[in-house]
């Protein structure tokens, strides 16, 4: 497994997304004004890291790597795409992602096998997964009876299997990073977006000043606002 960790914001430079160090000047007052950082972290295959990592970051720079009251770092871990190492892989990853105090939602493109079992691990901690998985999984996460969260809440969504590169966003993905998009890049630009949208609701910042992260109602807004696609 191959840890790609990108910290703090994401910045637009000539219509590129950079991962930046740091924002602000670097002066004490700017760092002081600074928003509490939280982690999104991403587990891919090597097969398609870049295709879902480039539309997962198009996606965030376009939200200049800030969510309701938090900036987000961005973190990939690459994993094997051979079994059964490739599972061995996205759990290690998953219990790497448990130790990190910042983090906030796993966005994921492994099979459904190792997903299944990275949503039952983080859900035990109240960490959102946005899984790029098939139909059986989305079915499986939007039953009521799946075994998937024992900490007894949902925490878990599946972005469209369906979802296709639509041509003015192709273009777009083309002309920031040199490549032609799949849909899987598409699907993790989508759930991306689902995440962003969630990190903003209401109670997802605490009253605490500075404003902490609530991990339960973050998940909670995701599994909320993808209710209607599991009808």
């Amino acid at each position: 497994m191959r840890l790609r960790r990108s910290l703090a914001c994401l910045v637009v430079a000539g219509g590129v997304a950079v991962l930046a160090s740091g924002c602000g000047d670097g002066s004490k007052g700017a760092a002081a004004e600074l928003p509490p950082t939280v982690s999104l972290w991403t587990i891919t295959p090597q097969s398609d890291f870049r295709q879902v990592n480039d539309g997962a970051k198009l996606a965030l720079s376009q939200a200049h790597g800030r969510a309701g009251k938090f900036r987000i770092n961005y973190s990939a871990r690459e994993v094997s795409d051979d079994e059964p190492q490739g599972t061995t892989d996205a759990l290690a990853a998953a219990r790497m992602t448990l130790q990190d105090t910042q983090s906030s939602a796993m966005l994921t493109s492994v099979a459904d096998a190792p997903a299944r079992q990275a949503i039952t691990l983080l859900n035990e901690a109240g960490i959102g997964t946005v899984a790029l998985g098939d139909a059986a999984l989305k079915t499986a996460v939007c039953s009521p009876a799946s075994n998937f969260y024992p900490n007894g809440r949902a925490t878990a969504i599946v972005v469209d299997p369906d979802a296709t590169v639509p041509g003015a966003w192709g273009e777009l993905f083309r002309s920031t990073y040199g490549i032609a998009p799949t849909d899987t890049a598409y699907r993790a630009y989508l759930g991306a977006q689902a995440y962003l949208h969630a990190l903003a609701a209401p109670g997802v910042a605490t009253d605490n000043s500075p404003p902490r992260l609530n991990r339960d109602a973050l998940a909670a807004a995701l599994v909320s606002a993808a209710r209607g696609a599991c009808a």
